[in-house]
C-alpha cells in the first residue's frame, strides 16, 4: 500500500472511532439523566398502527408518532413527539433500546417545532432475530427534571 492509501485509512479509522465514542457518550449521557418520574407502558396502543399515548405521572400526556408505518428497520424514521401538560419542556429525546438484548446507543435528538412538539429521524438497526421487541423512552427534559415515557413495540425482519 502507497502512503496515500494508509493515511485515508488512518483518517477513516479515527473518523469513525470519533463518531462511535460520540454515540456512547450521548447514550449514557441520555441513561444518567435525573429522572423524576416514569410514565407505564400502554400495552394495548399498536405504534405500527396508530400514534400512541401515554398518561404522564403527575398530569399530562405525550405522543408519540414513528413513521413509516410498519417500522421497519435499518430504514429512515420520521419521530413526531407531542407532550401536553403543565410542565415546561426544554427538550426532548427518544432513546431506543432492545428488551431482550443490547443493540447499543441509539438516541434521537429532538428538535422543536412548537410548544410542545417535537420532531427529529432515526433508524432502527437489523437484529439476528426475526422478532424484536423494543422499547422506546421518550425522555421529557424540564427544569425540575427529567420525565420518561415508554413505549414498547416489535419489529419483524
Amino acid at each position: 500500500m502507497d502512503k496515500k492509501t494508509l493515511f485515508m485509512l488512518a483518517i477513516s479509522g479515527l473518523l469513525i472511532l470519533i463518531l462511535s465514542a460520540t454515540a456512547y457518550y450521548k447514550s449514557e449521557l441520555a441513561k444518567q439523566e435525573n429522572i423524576i418520574a416514569r410514565g407505564t407502558p400502554n400495552k394495548t396502543c399498536d405504534l405500527h398502527k396508530s400514534d400512541c399515548h401515554l398518561e404522564l405521572p403527575g398530569g399530562g400526556k405525550v405522543t408519540l408518532a414513528i413513521n413509516p408505518r410498519p417500522i421497519p428497520l435499518v430504514s429512515k424514521l420520521d419521530i413526531q413527539v407531542k407532550v401536553e401538560g403543565k410542565q415546561e419542556v426544554n427538550s426532548v429525546l427518544v432513546d431506543f433500546q432492545g428488551t431482550s438484548m443490547n443493540m447499543g446507543p441509539n438516541t434521537v435528538m429532538m428538535k422543536k417545532l412548537a410548544e410542545g412538539q417535537f420532531s427529529g429521524n432515526g433508524m432502527l438497526p437489523v437484529c439476528i432475530r426475526n422478532s424484536m421487541e423494543w422499547q422506546a423512552d421518550v425522555l421529557i427534559r424540564t427544569d425540575a427534571g427529567t420525565l420518561s415515557a415508554p413505549f414498547i413495540f416489535i419489529t419483524n425482519k
